[in-house]
């Protein structure tokens, strides 16, 4: 099995590498909509699961939130359809504690959800729904279902929308769309009888496919800075059968340019994790370094997670993902010559990131 696996991704690396990464796509109201299509194959068909997701961390008062609203299996192909709406609220994450962490999981039938495909308005039961206000502006509310937690929130689209594909046949098919690389948001979430009042930046992006979660793990990380123009957005996979091999690409948005840089693009791809939390006896990484470069520019990352706590969405995967509130230390560089000149390097701050387990 290992054998077959290292082979899917060697084949899936060398289809790739025909491809450049020009990373000029046009991408619109319409591509982050409902993505759902039949699929015929059945294992991807009963593994599909697609949702749009949303993360804010407001340092000034040291609150963090994100949630994602999913439907799963819309083919019922094992009569397992449903649809929901999963979070986590930490209401401070100074001690790095489980005390200050709410987590949210609430299932729903998949007659309480719908969709567009001609944006990305969703609504799931009564109380939860988003809604696309124009092409650069959505309105998200949402409430528990015990009534504990409600949130209102406006995004304001502040980067261009990157998005990225992996495909291998018969076994796995998953893709995402970063709408909102970098946004601010507004609003307010509600737990009991606490109000936070929220204004400041944040991130949104949708996924949809099917990913065999016994197979495969999921490194993600985002980070931006809207005074700066920049903002990224990372994916990596750990090779199976291998131990410290990686594959990966990063987008960069940075004033008017539109930079993708990875393995996929033929380009030089790093990743070193550096401190790992061990959980039922699998790792996970909450500090990584990543060194990524092409012909033109040159991005080295630093991130360390601030807390590192179990998503109980799975992020939409089934995967145990871990989600990440992380402090980013990021230089951007460009080309002269033969010279590596740094082009941004007061880029700190904090982001999401996560990651799913790893043998030991």
């Amino acid at each position: 099995m290992i054998f077959r696996l290292v082979l899917c991704f060697s084949l899936f690396y060398l289809q790739c590498q025909s491809l450049n990464c020009p990373d000029n796509e046009t991408l619109n109201m319409e591509s982050d909509g409902y993505r759902y299509l039949r699929k015929k194959d059945p294992l991807i068909s009963s593994l599909y699961r697609e949702w749009w997701f949303f993360a804010l961390y407001d340092p000034l008062i040291d609150i963090g939130f994100c949630v994602g609203y999913s439907v799963a299996d819309p083919a019922k192909t094992f009569n397992l359809q449903m649809s929901g709406v999963a979070g986590m609220l930490w209401t401070s994450t100074k001690n790095n504690s489980n005390e200050n962490l709410i987590n949210l999981l609430d299932q729903y039938n998949f007659t309480d959800f719908s969709a567009y495909k001609e944006n990305a308005t969703v609504y799931i039961g009564k109380n939860n729904f988003i809604k696309v206000l124009n092409p650069t502006t959505y309105q998200l509310i949402g409430k528990s279902l015990d009534n504990q937690m409600n949130w209102q929130f406006i995004f304001q689209q502040m980067s261009y929308p990157c998005q990225q594909g992996e495909d291998v046949p018969e076994l796995l098919e998953l893709d995402w769309i970063s709408y909102m690389p970098s946004a601010y948001v507004s609003g307010f979430i509600q737990y009991k009888n606490q109000t936070y009042l929220i204004n400041t930046t944040a991130y949104h992006d949708h996924n949809y496919g099917a990913w065999p979660t016994n197979l495969f793990n999921w490194i993600w990380a985002q980070f931006h800075r809207i005074d700066k123009e920049f903002s990224l957005v990372l994916g990596s996979y750990h090779i199976p059968g291998t131990k410290d091999s990686y594959i990966g690409y990063v987008f960069i948005r940075w004033k008017n340019l539109r930079i993708k840089i990875g393995t996929l693009c033929e380009d030089h791809f790093h990743l070193k994790p550096l401190e790992w939390q061990i959980i039922d006896g699998k790792k996970y990484s909450i500090h990584n370094q990543i060194q990524t470069f092409n012909q033109q520019y040159k991005i080295e990352i630093d991130y360390k997670a601030k807390v590192s706590d179990n998503n109980p969405g799975g992020r939409g995967l089934g995967l145990k993902v871990f989600e990440q509130i992380s402090f980013y230390q990021v230089i951007l560089y460009g080309k002269q010559g033969n010279e590596w000149i740094v082009l941004e390097e007061d880029l700190s701050g904090y982001g999401f990131s996560e990651w799913s387990h790893a043998h030991i």
